[in-house]
């Protein structure tokens, strides 16, 4: 699986674990509250691998700058 597709699953996979974790702190009655540990360090470790995994933005060669649009040059620069 290429690093993309990979931080595409595992951000889908976090936000559901997310949903999990909201779903069973609003219910104070959830089977799974004794769960409710792993569900929170598993979202988070699939946060983790989605940034990880993800194109980042790199340094305009230009400007020095992150992002993706560099500065364009002011008149008698």
């Amino acid at each position: 699986m290429s690093a993309p597709s990979l931080a595409i699953t595992e951000e889908h996979r976090a936000e559901g674990l997310a949903t999990r974790v909201l779903d069973i702190l609003a219910d104070p009655a959830n089977p799974s509250r004794r769960s409710l540990p792993a569900y929170r360090f598993a979202a988070l470790r699939a946060f983790e691998t989605a940034a990880a995994s993800a194109d980042q933005p790199t340094a305009c060669d230009w400007c020095g700058q992150s992002g993706s649009d560099p500065i364009e040059p002011q008149d008698g620069e």
